[in-house]
């Protein structure tokens, strides 16, 4: 009875709190919510989706058929400048040919609060802004007008969609947080979708069914008594169908902001994915619609933009013909063909799996989109008897898609397989090597395609450690200054990361840097080695003078061995997380300290030594200090073993930083002769 009675009790709470949520009306802003300065849940927050409502549902007209209408309508407060940014609305559109998708019905109102009268400010044409980013892909931007901090935006539109068969994503948690957040989907019987959903905050989910009524147009054509002529007859009958109603509701949303070391958030944050499995519509035979990532891999080889494009050779025979004359080495072949693309073709900066110029012109030109290139790379490496077939992945920016789609990929490599192994190379960063991918790369696996159909997943995430060697001498004076020489080695993804920012950018400004990361720091007589020879490790060598390294209490010198080196906090501040630890490739620090003390000094005490160690050997730390005579010799060690940490380890791996940032800080304690 008890259980009964809390049924219609929560039945009855619910319907009432959607009935008081669902009376949004454009620009009837409350007076309290337009004086209101912190939001009711996170005092600091920069701003919060108060209300936001999409509603997607199936149109038909006789000639047009099917279209996919989804209306939205949104209000965000505004509580301080940090939060302008959710101003501007970016609404992704999709183009195939003639179909395309629009924006249209763009209705925004900001209202603002002025001696204590709301005052409205319209949305114009110029807040409206439409751009083209490749041949499939547009983007509607809406800015909205006199924004300030505490205005409340207030907005509403709605997207035409000819793909009626994919429906985007459905976010319900932001960086931000959520008021009040409703999805509601009306789906004709005639097509089957399965849902799918992700993140951690709980949300209400309710499915119906509601009747429908559409009109559809029947022609007949007759001839008529005794005569050659045609009569056409129209008629219109109405067809009833049952309609499936899904109706998502999330109140109350905390933000789940990007902490440190996170692979792409929204990969973590709540949402909800219809997939299409089926259609049967009438007089028409079931069609199956529910696929995987293999048959979606195969789809996209059939491509004439990508496929395609692996069959066309004539364009390069020569050149690549003279270039491998000399060896018959597959190894060899392969690396003179990677160091051909990438000496002669530039990104132009877009992702795509797909050709924008298309092979032949893009080696004309010289430049063309990932797939341009990368396409070309393996359409070179086959011609030479490489076996060689690209991978398709989806980048770090782009997430983890919860369904098979061709949407779910963006980017794509080539993968090479030799008797040494598998190498994978990625020839839009001149700058990378085999299996030394750019970061925006290393996103969970790739999908490689051969081409009799077959794929195989490829795991992207690095599994060489990358090791970060620092060898520093140093003489302290009495005085509390530092001299010495400093020599850094890095390799692998260090080495490419530090190849794309430092030989990119200006080195006064690259030297400046890193004066004022270390605090006050003089550098002279820089050098580095190997900066363009990408097969051998970066080494970095460089004088430096540093003050206040010392601090004198009652006759005693303090010191930290660490010098310029020590994690002076814990990257990991949240007391807790819901999502992986992504520390992008496996890597190690080593530190090799050597410290010259004071003439008339000796040493009273050193921080005593310490190795710590996560659960499942996913990382460790060494400590040892030992002193001889008038020098101090540090050996610093950190491991991190794996790319990806899970979050389960999230309360050892705070602990084990906490750890860390505590012995880095003790010092060496020195006394006078």
């Amino acid at each position: 009875m008890n259980k009964y009675l809390l049924t219609i009790l929560s039945v009855i709470t619910l319907t009432g709190f959607l009935d008081a949520q669902d009376n949004f009306k454009l620009g009837k802003v409350p007076k309290e919510l337009a004086a209101e300065t912190n939001h009711k849940l996170e005092k600091d927050t920069e701003a919060a989706i108060i209300y936001q409502k999409k509603r997607s549902y199936f149109s038909y007209k006789q000639n047009d058929g099917w279209t996919l209408i989804t209306e939205v309508k949104q209000r965000i407060k505004i509580y301080n400048k940090d939060g302008f940014d959710w101003a501007t609305t970016e609404i992704p559109l999709y183009v195939s040919g003639s179909n395309k998708e629009k924006v249209i019905f763009i209705k925004g109102i900001t209202v603002n609060i002025n001696e204590g009268k709301l005052v409205q400010t319209k949305l114009k044409k110029d807040g409206i802004f439409n751009e083209e980013i490749n041949k499939n892909r547009r983007r509607t931007k809406i800015t909205m007008p006199n924004v300030k901090a505490g205005s409340v935006l207030d907005l509403q539109y709605k997207i035409v969609s000819p793909f009626y068969t994919s429906l985007d994503e459905f976010s319900l948690q932001h960086s931000i947080p959520v008021d009040y957040a409703e999805v509601d989907v009306e789906i004709p019987e005639y097509f089957v979708f399965k849902t799918h959903s992700k993140g951690y905050y709980p949300i209400v989910f309710n499915q119906s069914k509601k009747k429908r009524t559409i009109n559809l147009q029947f022609k007949e054509r007759a001839g008529l008594d005794g005569s050659s002529r045609v009569k056409t007859t129209v008629s219109t009958e109405a067809v009833e169908l049952m309609e499936n109603t899904y109706s998502i509701i999330a109140k109350d949303v905390p933000s789940m902001k990007s902490e440190g070391y996170t692979n792409n958030i929204n990969n973590y944050r709540t949402a909800i994915k219809f997939e299409l499995t089926s259609t049967r519509f009438p007089g028409s035979p079931y069609k199956n619609y529910a696929t995987s990532w293999e048959t979606v891999a195969k789809n996209i080889y059939g491509f004439n933009s990508f496929g395609g494009e692996l069959n066309k050779s004539s364009y390069f025979k020569k050149e690549v013909d003279e270039l491998v004359s000399s060896t018959s080495d597959k190894l060899r072949r392969t690396a003179l063909i990677f160091d051909y693309v990438k000496s002669k073709m530039n990104w132009n900066g877009y992702y795509g799996f797909t050709t924008d110029l298309g092979v032949k012109n893009a080696f004309k030109e010289q430049k063309g989109n990932v797939a341009d290139i990368n396409l070309m790379l393996t359409a070179m490496l086959r011609h030479v008897g490489v076996d060689a077939n690209p991978v398709l992945v989806s980048t770090k920016g782009h997430g983890i898609p919860l369904v098979p789609t061709r949407e779910g990929f963006n980017y794509v490599i080539t993968a090479v397989k030799l008797e040494q192994g598998m190498i994978l190379l990625d020839a839009t960063d001149k700058y990378s090597y085999p299996n030394v991918l750019p970061e925006r790369v290393l996103n969970w696996d790739g999908m490689l395609i051969k081409k009799n159909g077959s794929t195989q997943n490829i795991n992207l995430l690095p599994s060489k450690k990358t090791k970060e060697i620092y060898m520093v001498s140093a003489k302290v004076s009495e005085d509390g200054t530092a001299e010495g020489k400093l020599r850094m080695q890095c390799s692998d993804q260090m080495a490419l990361y530090f190849r794309q920012n430092l030989l990119r950018q200006d080195r006064e400004q690259y030297l400046e840097d890193l004066e004022n990361k270390f605090e006050g720091m003089e550098i002279s007589e820089y050098k580095i080695a190997n900066g363009k020879d990408i097969s051998k490790p970066i080494v970095e060598s460089y004088n430096f003078f540093k003050e206040d390294v010392t601090e004198e209490i009652g006759g005693k010198l303090y010191i930290n061995p660490m010098l310029l080196f020590a994690q002076k906090e814990n990257p990991f501040k949240a007391q807790k997380r819901e999502y992986p630890v992504d520390f992008k490739y496996p890597n190690q620090k080593k530190f090799t300290i050597i410290l010259e003390i004071p003439e008339n000094y000796q040493v009273e005490s050193l921080p005593e030594n310490k190795a710590l160690g996560l659960p499942d050997n996913l990382g460790t730390f060494k400590f040892n200090i030992v002193s001889k005579g008038n020098k101090i010799q540090l050996i610093v060690t950190q491991d991190i073993n794996n790319s990806l940490i899970p979050a389960i380890y999230y309360e050892s791996l705070k602990e084990y930083y906490n750890q860390v940032v505590a012995k880095e800080s003790e010092k060496i304690i020195l006394s006078k002769v």
